[in-house]
């Protein structure tokens, strides 16, 4: 009750208090009789009236004039309006003579003596009856007429209490509130050491002390009377929004330590603010001063990130040394130890560890020449030389020795002879190389995909010489790479640094050699400079001035590339790579990336399994474990059907198996690496598979070959390898890890090809090759056709798979063309976009129907009936409408059986999937549709896998009409199978 009270603005109490003794003093002037009584008046009016016309009323009555009675009492009840009726009532009860409604105002039960009154009529000196008088009341609202000052106390008491509020508040407010507080205690209060300001309960400001003046470079006058709000405080962008006399007015409780701010002519002050509520009268507020401690803390923070920037660099710098140092230092003692334990079994490769001793001693040599080198620089000894250079013998030689880097990263290195330049210019050639080398070197290691360039041309410049112009050497080395944003520029020549910790652990390097290249360029009184877009690329500037001298003895462009072109021509030589006799499990639902994979790597000398889907590789693997004879590696593809490959890898290491998994999948993007180790991979492929990273990294995983097994006549000395045309073409292509690889040599029938025609980048005069492309290319037809069928019924689900298979497939096999289409198809289905989806698989289909397999015969035609075994007398294929060829080898005795057996055994299948369907033997029949999905292709008849992989479906959903329809084209497809004719006669 109190804290309510206190509550109550002090003006409103003294107002209150004003009202009451107003009130008090009306009362006793009332009691006292000072007020004159208005109801007593009328009363005793009504009581005359009465008695004077019962006065009459005996008169008549005794008289028997009983009429003039009823007329003076209507004539009285009309005059009065305070009268409502009158009623002469005999003795007995009687109703004698009446005048208004009086039945209707007189209530009988009703003791009132106000509003209704009784006077006796005598007669003969007897009551002979009684005047009854009804009165209309005059008691005002809620009777208050009754009591005289009631209405005099319900108008004064609220009209007074507005008055007396709104004088004192007026009245307050023109007080002067430099006298709220004594003059000893603004003495005393002036000592303390802190601000301090008081506040009334609005707010406004009765007394600030010196220290609280001086802090704010106010005047005490200024001050006293303003609202406190007035001054601009800041609070911090993290603390309570509410300033702290605010939250203590909200709160009724005291504000510790909260932080403001306050501007003063430009510096910044820091106040730790105490406020405390003084008994609902104001507030005390002290301000004390922590600007000081603020800066020192903020400058101490600084240090303290400077510190640690530097320990981190320093941390940074040493890691990234010790991994590039340790790297080539690695391959040198390695390889010397091989050498020494004459763990070598030949010269040959002998000398290979030798030249990889040699190239990492080199690159060793390159990392402390960069050390000497930016100690030198920063020393003040760097020494550059000016003698006669020749430009483009050093561009061109940069190009060369770097072409194998960027043909290896898919890059084209291009050298652009812009202007005619001096043949020779004085310059420092060694220097000058080192910074080109190191630029086309950096901008080859940033860049992913497109090319880099490097462009020389001569510039004249304005000058005050002779001449009026001085003579510049530019040389720009301009990439399509990742690019970098203004703040990594700024920092990018800085030693030690890179654009960011990102780019460090991506792609190596110790942050040195932009920053030496720069130091290098000015040393030779040149200049390097970058400009760079994120996502576009970057262009490093090289200007070396030179003289007008060397102007004299110019080349043109055209005889600078015929130059560069004479340098760079030679052959191009590829290394054998073989790998260990292990066993490797290659597991893909694709026919022909299994294949492909599979004939690479046996090639290579490992012994290779395949497997269809995640749950047979499982089960291949688990029966490896039983039979003693472990898989040594799996090549996983990660979309698969029946079980995928993360689950299928989660699976085996839940089981502890520690075989070593590489992912396989189609999916490059940014995280598709990270998804597939944390589902226990061991490494990472992206498909298009490049067989040159698919051998190496196999053969980092099954270990170095065996010595004794390159003895084998069937690797060393068969004569079966590809031609010197097919390994140049296979090195151009990047496959030149597999082009010493031991090849069947075919000879492929003679094709015209048309401008318009698309042939496969694998080596199709190698017949394996030749069939995997032919397969592919077979199946495909059927796969277009049921993702048009899927188009149409919405399944995009379907489409997203199958142009995930595309994108992968098509590369695989040397048919680049399908991958971006594809890719561009699996968006549409992932955006449920038929229309797209429509116009791009019309694309497709056009990229299709212009791909031409050099060498592929004609196989031998089926059967008459063409549901036959193979035995029989085969027709001529013109009479097979759109005939089907097997895509495998059919001239290889071991293929053409496999065939012929599998032909048998569809057509043995084909009756019983159609007795199955009658007896509605729907599993039966899912399972004899799996056989025939997986074999179809498996022995070259694609065409039977899509409707097979529907039948399925069609089997699971119980759906009859469905299957019927997906058995009847399958058995329509076989009845367009190009059947295997006789054996082929081998020697």
């Amino acid at each position: 009750m109190m804290s309510l009270y206190q509550r109550i603005p002090i003006r409103i109490r003294i107002s209150l208090g004003l009202v009451g003794l107003m009130a008090g003093s009306l009362l006793v002037a009332s009691a006292a009789g000072f007020f004159p009584n208005e109801q007593e008046e009328i009363l005793h009016g009504r009581a005359r009236l009465c008695e004077s016309l019962a006065i009459s009323g005996t008169a008549m009555a005794s008289h028997g004039q009983v009429d003039s009675l009823r007329v003076t009492l209507e004539s009285v009840v009309h005059r009065d309006p305070q009268i409502n009726s009158i009623g002469l009532v005999s003795s007995e009860g009687q109703l004698l003579v009446s005048a208004g409604e009086h039945d209707d105002f007189w209530d009988e039960s009703l003791e009132d003596d106000v509003n209704q009154m009784r006077v006796p009529v005598f007669r003969y000196g007897k009551q002979w009856g009684e005047l009854q008088v009804a009165f209309a009341s005059t008691g005002g609202l809620f009777g208050l007429n009754y009591w005289a000052p009631a209405w005099l106390l319900i108008v004064l008491i609220p009209a007074c209490l507005i008055q007396f509020s709104f004088f004192l508040k007026k009245t307050l407010e023109s007080l002067d509130p430099s006298g709220a507080v004594p003059t000893h205690v603004e003495n005393a209060l002036d000592t303390i050491t802190v601000g301090l300001v008081l506040l009334n309960s609005r707010g406004r400001i009765l007394f600030t002390n010196r220290r609280l003046n001086q802090l704010l470079s106010q005047e005490p006058a200024e001050m006293t009377g303003k609202k406190i709000d007035d001054l601009e405080w800041q609070a911090l962008a993290d603390s309570n929004e509410l300033l702290p006399w605010e939250e203590a007015k909200q709160n009724d409780d005291s504000v510790m330590d909260r932080i403001l701010q306050y501007d003063n002519s430009g510096r910044m002050l820091t106040f730790s603010v105490n406020c405390t509520p003084i008994a609902g009268q104001g507030y005390l507020v002290t301000f004390e001063d922590i600007t000081l401690i603020e800066e020192n803390k903020v400058a101490l923070a600084k240090a303290r990130d400077a510190a640690e920037n530097a320990n981190a660099a320093k941390s940074d710098f040493l890691a990234n040394m010790s991994h590039e140092i340790r790297t080539p230092l690695n391959a040198v003692l390695g390889f010397t130890d091989v050498l020494r334990r004459g763990l070598v079994s030949s010269g040959d490769e002998a000398v290979d560890h030798l030249n990889m001793i040699h190239r990492s001693g080199a690159h060793l040599l390159e990392l402390i020449n960069d050390i000497l080198d930016l100690s030198k620089i920063e020393s003040g000894h760097l020494q550059v030389e000016s003698i006669d250079t020749n430009l483009d013998d050093i561009v061109t030689d940069v190009a060369n020795t770097l072409k194998v880097k960027a043909d290896e990263q898919g890059l084209e290195l291009k050298v652009d002879f812009r202007t005619a330049i001096p043949r020779t210019i004085q310059s420092d050639p060694t220097r000058l190389r080192q910074v080109v080398t190191n630029l086309v070197g950096n901008a080859i290691k940033f860049t992913e995909s497109g090319s880099v360039s490097i462009v020389t041309s001569l510039l004249k410049t304005p000058s005050n010489s002779i001449e009026g112009f001085d003579p510049i050497i530019r040389v720009d080395i301009i990439d399509t790479g990742i690019g970098m944003t203004p703040n990594q520029q700024a920092k990018i020549f800085d030693s030690f640094v890179q654009a960011d910790s990102s780019t460090t652990r991506k792609f190596g390097g110790t942050g040195l050699g932009l920053s030496i290249s720069r130091r290098l360029a000015e040393a030779m009184g040149g200049a390097l400079t970058v400009h760079s877009e994120v996502g576009i690329g970057s262009t490093f500037r090289v200007e070396i001035p030179t003289s007008v001298a060397n102007l004299q003895d110019m080349i043109s462009p055209e005889e600078l590339t015929r130059l560069a072109q004479e340098k760079s021509a030679g052959e191009v030589n590829s290394e054998l790579l073989r790998l260990p006799s292990k066993r490797v499990l290659v597991v893909d639902d694709g026919e022909a990336n299994r294949r492909l994979i599979e004939l690479v790597l046996k090639r290579a000398g490992a012994v290779v399994l395949t497997a269809e889907h995640g749950q047979e590789a499982l089960e291949m693997i688990e029966q490896g474990h039983q039979a003693s004879d472990p898989y040594a590696l799996v090549l996983m593809d990660m979309q698969m059907p029946v079980l995928d490959g993360y689950s299928a890898t989660r699976q085996l290491r839940a089981q502890e198996d520690k075989t070593p998994v590489i992912a396989l999948t189609g999916n490059a993007m940014r995280g598709d690496r990270e998804k597939c180790i944390d589902a226990g991979c061991d490494d990472f492929l992206t498909k298009p598979v490049n067989l040159d990273e698919l051998l190496q990294m196999v053969s980092e995983y099954l270990g170095p070959v065996d010595p004794g097994t390159l003895t084998n006549a069937n690797v060393l000395s068969s004569p079966n390898v590809l031609s010197p045309e097919t390994t140049s073409r296979l090195a151009h292509s990047g496959l030149s890890g597999i082009a010493s690889l031991p090849l069947t040599p075919v000879t492929p029938a003679t094709t015209t090809l048309s401008s318009s025609a698309i042939v496969p980048t694998l080596p199709m005069d190698d017949e394996d090759f030749r069939a995997i492309a032919g397969d592919f290319v077979s199946r495909l037809q059927a796969r277009l056709d049921g993702i048009e069928r899927a188009i149409e019924e919405a399944k995009f689900d379907f489409v997203h798979g199958e142009a995930h298979w595309l994108k992968g497939a098509g590369g695989t096999v040397g048919l680049d063309v399908f991958t971006q289409p594809a890719r561009t198809l699996e968006q549409a289905a992932k955006d449920e976009s038929a229309g797209n989806a429509q116009s791009i698989l019309q694309q497709i289909r056009e990229l299709h129907s212009r791909i031409m397999i050099p060498g592929m015969d004609t196989l031998s035609p089926p059967d008459a009936d063409g549901l036959t075994d193979a035995s029989h007398t085969p027709l001529d294929p013109m009479q097979i409408v759109n005939p089907i060829h097997c895509t495998l080898p059919l001239e290889d005795p071991d293929f053409h059986a496999i065939v012929s057996d599998f032909i048998v055994r569809l057509d043995a299948r084909l009756k019983d999937m159609r007795s199955e369907l009658h007896s509605e033997r729907f599993e039966e029949l899912g399972l004899s549709a799996h056989w025939l999905k997986g074999a179809g292709g498996t022995v070259g008849y694609g065409d039977l896998t899509q409707p097979s992989r529907e039948l399925i479906d069609a089997a699971l959903a119980s759906n009859f009409d469905e299957c019927e329809s997906c058995l009847s084209q399958i058995e329509a497809v076989r009845r367009r199978m190009i059947l295997p004719g006789p054996v082929p006669h081998t020697v």
